[in-house]
């Protein structure tokens, strides 16, 4: 399932009804993620934060995957070209 998320916030609770469904209380998910279970339980409630590395380590342990979209240059169609292919290239080799 796709979803758009505009916020922190947004994403703790997104990660939270995750979790719950799939029986996982914060303590597991943190253990398995790198995370303390204090720090998962600020996220899902929106009054912590998390490095993007440790986001990404919960995200994973979630089965939860990132997905970026972003406007190309306007009417530059040399610009769009650089950017994809630049994009391509950090895609496809990090």
């Amino acid at each position: 399932m796709e979803v758009s998320v505009s916020s922190a916030k947004q994403l703790g609770k997104l990660i939270s009804a995750v979790r719950k469904s799939q029986r996982l209380d914060q303590k597991t998910i943190g253990e398995f993620s790198g995370n303390s279970i204090n720090t998962v339980g600020d996220f899902e409630k929106g009054s912590g934060s998390l490095s993007v590395s440790r986001l990404f380590d919960l995200m994973e342990s979630l089965g939860i995957e990132m997905k970026i979209d972003f406007a190309l240059p306007p009417s530059d169609t040399s610009a769009q070209k650089k950017l994809i292919k630049r994009i391509n290239e950090i895609v496809d080799h990090e």
